[in-house]
């Protein structure tokens, strides 16, 4: 056997793993694009003022929980915190802050 099939058989293939970090990070800038416009436009189609903080509020918690999601994501190569490393990190990191494998797909 040589080394680089030895390597296969023991490291998981990561494929999955970095494709639901990579949604969850679409699902974030996703909520970060919608926030503004959509109450502009709760606010000029004059609905009521509770329904438009509401909205409001919905989609601020729905972005801290996503964000939340995203920093507890687990790296499928090393089994470490993807975006954590130490007390320091960042959620729009786009490489394992321990082992370095990228986000970005492979051709």
């Amino acid at each position: 056997m040589t080394p680089s099939s030895e390597q296969t058989d023991t490291v998981p293939h990561p494929g999955p793993g970095l494709k639901s970090i990579r949604l969850k990070h679409k699902l974030l800038v996703g909520i970060f694009i919608v926030y503004i416009p959509l109450l502009s436009l709760f606010y000029f189609l004059q609905l009521p003022q509770w329904l438009v903080l509401g909205g409001a509020v919905f989609l601020l918690l729905l972005g801290i929980v996503v964000a939340f999601m995203i920093g507890l994501t687990r790296c499928p190569a090393c089994g470490q915190l993807f975006h954590v490393r130490g007390m320091g990190g960042s959620i729009f990191t786009g490489t394992c802050m321990h082992c370095g494998i990228s986000l970005k797909r492979r051709v």
